[in-house]
């Protein structure tokens, strides 16, 4: 299951966006285009669905500038923000969820819908929708629609109806629905807290999320290499071809000396075993690189990873390699029988990627013709209103400069 289309209405400089999204999409722009705010979007969504209830009613504080600034010809600035997310397989649409949230002294939902795609049904069938306090219900938790779908009161106002009953759904496209919203995850690596030693138990019974500010990633790798060995030594294989000198990735915890904590350290083979390199004497790329190879290669719960400048911070020889580690990371299950099912019950086996980017050499690594089949690219600029204007790039409207330059190349040189 992916999120292959997205519509976002008044949230701050994304006044009326309409996106076609791939496995892996690219916004390029500059800075202040609005490339942050889509994820700034993504996560008012998702905060709104399955995120700390005292979180989401922080959002309050904001309210004044959650909405588009500018106003209509009356003067008026809009009162709610809508959302429109359309979810599907490889093959057919599996659902699609709307909201619209009201903005005004503090948020409350106005209007939801969920609808999905029953088994043998070509199209998809509303599940419930929500006006104001009222839910109509169209189709029973065994997904038997209702001759005469009942109506029923809603949560508070300040309360979606998804996340009230998101983790109790019984038919199977509402639930892989719900699940692949809450599996959206926004990276922000915090180099100073990645290098820590983190807590777990000695016997971890599964291998946590790896937290979005990486915090927790000693014991995320602890946990890969004691329950999911052939994942870490993928993670700890791909970062000694990458960077070179660390020969090999270690990992122990400190429950001998009576600790609770996991740490992570790197053999040099200069130096070997015995003398292994603790994270904060290695350099930042080294740090940020081994973070997304844990979050796009060993992250079960990622289904959305939006991430801001991955470049960042890298040097441009690594630029191929983490472009490489984008392409393994949305590579669909070769076997059938891996491959997620219509329901969606498998549906963390293959994230999907959207980031943001100002590199020219980290563009050059993609190709727009050769990866239409997952690759999307947009262009992002602000209009002379100041809304976000998301311009799709397809190798067929820049085939003139691209059969000269490389993605990079044409952006350098303003084509692109």
């Amino acid at each position: 299951m992916h999120l292959n289309r997205l519509q976002i209405h008044h949230f701050r400089s994304l006044y009326q966006v309409e996106l076609e999204l791939k496995p892996l999409t690219i916004l390029i722009g500059p800075n202040a285009s609005g490339k942050s705010n889509l994820f700034k979007a993504l996560r008012f969504l998702h905060d709104a669905i399955a995120g700390d209830r005292l979180e989401w009613q922080a959002y309050d504080n904001q309210i004044d500038h959650l909405l588009w600034y500018g106003v209509d010809e009356y003067g008026n600035r809009p009162e709610t923000v809508a959302f429109t997310c359309e979810f599907g397989s490889v093959d057919r649409p599996l659902g699609r969820y709307q909201a619209t949230l009201r903005c005004k002294d503090y948020i409350r939902v106005e209007t939801e819908e969920l609808a999905v795609n029953l088994p043998r049904e070509q199209r998809l069938s509303t599940y419930f929708q929500r006006r104001g306090e009222k839910i109509r219900q169209h189709i029973g938790q065994r997904g038997i629609p209702l001759k005469q779908p009942y109506t029923s009161n809603a949560p508070s106002s300040r309360t979606l109806t998804l996340r009230e009953a998101g983790p109790n759904l019984q038919l199977p496209p509402a639930q892989a629905l719900y699940r692949h919203i809450t599996g959206w995850r926004f990276f922000d690596i915090t180099l100073y807290h990645a290098r820590q030693e983190a807590s777990i138990p000695q016997y971890p019974e599964e291998v946590p999320p790896l937290a979005n500010d990486g915090s927790n990633l000693s014991a995320f790798l602890y946990a890969l290499w004691r329950l999911r060995p052939d994942d870490f030594d993928t993670i700890a294989g791909l970062l000694s071809e990458f960077i070179e000198l660390p020969d090999k990735l270690l990992v122990e915890h400190d429950s001998e000396r009576g600790g609770q904590n996991a740490r992570y350290a790197f053999i040099e083979a200069p130096f070997g075993e015995a003398r292994p390199v603790p994270p904060q004497s290695v350099s930042d790329g080294t740090i940020r690189l081994l973070a997304y190879l844990a979050l796009l290669l060993g992250d079960r719960s990622v289904s959305l990873a939006c991430l801001e400048e991955p470049d960042q911070g890298l040097h441009p020889r690594l630029m191929l390699y983490l472009a490489d580690i984008l392409r393994q990371a949305v590579a669909l299950p070769q076997d059938e029988e891996d491959r997620p099912s219509s329901d969606g019950n498998n549906l963390n086996l293959t994230p999907q990627i959207l980031i943001t980017t100002h590199s020219p050499e980290f563009m050059d690594c993609f190709d727009l013709k050769e990866e239409r089949d997952y690759l999307q690219v947009y262009i992002v600029e602000r209009d002379e209103l100041g809304r976000t204007v998301f311009i799709s790039a397809t190798a067929e409207e820049f085939a003139p400069w691209l059969e000269k330059y490389r993605l990079g190349e044409a952006v350098r040189r303003r084509f692109v």
